[in-house]
């Protein structure tokens, strides 16, 4: 889709146009599909888990494995993204998560889920990787924040349709059902971006302008003054997987297991959590437009560190309840309104794609591929919601620090 941002698309009260509002509505049920097809697992955890006779910690390498292939598919379709053009990654990678989902639901064994797994994973991270910097390029400077608030309810908004579907059909069906409904929407969103979408000329005029070295993108990321924005990138990324991971991924079976809740239950803990998050990730996400991504980071991440203690609460159900808002409003709301912008805003048009894909994955490899492990092993001894406490506490402090120690970027001109 040609995309050119008109000048007074550069004053500060610009709108979006048809086009941009379409990129970002295009991106955004992506990410919800993503989202959607990944936390599913969550909610069929402890069955797959009986079927297949294994532990908890066992399990969790599912998730690590799935994280390391983000990391692998995010940064190669990211190098192809900066040297090909955005669009076909775009669209391959979510008819090929879709499909590694549908055939996920065939496992006969453990093994064989887990290598699907992985297989889903290069799809995911490379959606990621190339929608992001898409539309954070496509979209006025002064309304990036609203951007990337609206696209990160992608996955509370996801884990809310995966609760609506475990509550709807979990107790007629089984957690293979669950995967062949989740593999449809991403596909089909896949074939109409193919009829829709058009080549970015920002990426189109940026590509004529690019020097001999500019055409080896990964090796840039780690040259000069870009190697630390780098390193930040990937460091405070790996704080918000951290983060989120400490939140989402065993609270269906902290639930189920410490807390003996009931399906019906767990579903609607779950998604009052999300959509807690859904109006925080569109409110911080306007707000980081007027205060910037530093104090955003930092006031969300104070908030998650209040509600950290009360969303496990084992003997009293009303705060455990306050907990899930409060913890969902900062947490995956407010601290991740902020992710793929500020992200993005780390790089330069030549190598955002490969830097967004690069740093966003590698961050979940120490982030996400490590947490999920450590909270199952860990569990056994401590318990699911003190190690999830931890997380949260310790993740939100680190963001902290982080973003004190980058610039704030709110206003940078992302057309070069």
């Amino acid at each position: 889709m040609n995309m050119p941002v008109p000048k007074r698309m550069k004053k500060s009260g610009a709108r979006m146009s048809p086009q941009q509002r379409n990129i970002l509505a295009v991106v955004t049920m992506a990410w919800i599909f993503d989202a959607f097809d990944y936390l599913m697992l969550t909610y069929i955890a402890v069955d797959i888990m009986k079927e297949f006779n294994v532990t908890a910690a066992v399990f969790g390498t599912v998730t690590s494995v799935t994280v390391l292939a983000r990391l692998i598919g995010g940064a190669l379709v990211g190098v192809a993204a900066d040297k090909w053009g955005r669009r076909i990654p775009l669209i391959t990678s979510m008819i090929w998560y879709g499909i590694f989902q549908f055939i996920s639901g065939f496992s006969p064994t453990f093994t064989i889920l887990y290598v699907l797994r992985f297989l889903f994973g290069l799809g995911m991270g490379s959606m990621y990787s190339v929608g992001v910097p898409l539309l954070m390029e496509a979209v006025p400077k002064n309304k990036r924040g609203l951007a990337s608030g609206l696209l990160e309810i992608g996955f509370p908004a996801g884990g809310i349709l995966a609760g609506l579907l475990y509550a709807g059909i979990y107790s007629s069906g089984s957690w293979r059902d669950m995967f062949y409904i989740a593999a449809v929407p991403p596909i089909l969103l896949g074939i109409y971006t193919l009829a829709t979408f058009k080549e970015t000329r920002k990426w189109t005029g940026e590509r004529s302008a690019r020097s001999s070295l500019e055409k080896i993108p990964l090796i840039n990321l780690f040259i000069g003054k870009q190697a630390w924005s780098t390193i930040h990138s990937i460091l405070v990324n790996a704080g918000f997987l951290v983060l989120y991971y400490s939140v989402s991924l065993w609270y269906p079976t902290f639930l189920r297991v410490e807390h003996h809740f009931t399906v019906a239950m767990v579903s609607a803990v779950t998604i009052l959590l999300n959509a807690s998050a859904v109006f925080g990730s569109i409110l911080f996400g306007i707000l980081s437009d007027r205060i910037g991504r530093r104090w955003t980071i930092t006031i969300s991440a104070l908030g998650s560190m209040l509600g950290a203690p009360l969303f496990v609460m084992l003997d009293n159900n009303a705060l455990l309840y306050l907990g899930a808002i409060i913890v969902g409003f900062f947490g995956p709301g407010g601290v991740w309104s902020v992710n793929a912008t500020y992200t993005a805003e780390h790089f330069p048009l030549r190598m955002r794609s490969t830097g967004h894909g690069l740093t966003y994955n590698a961050g979940n490899f120490f982030g996400g591929m490590l947490t999920p492990v450590m909270i199952g092993l860990l569990s056994a001894q401590y318990g699911f919601g003190a190690v999830m406490t931890f997380g949260v506490l310790s993740s939100a402090a680190f963001l902290i620090l982080m973003a004190w120690l980058w610039k704030e970027t709110k206003d940078l001109d992302m057309s070069t």
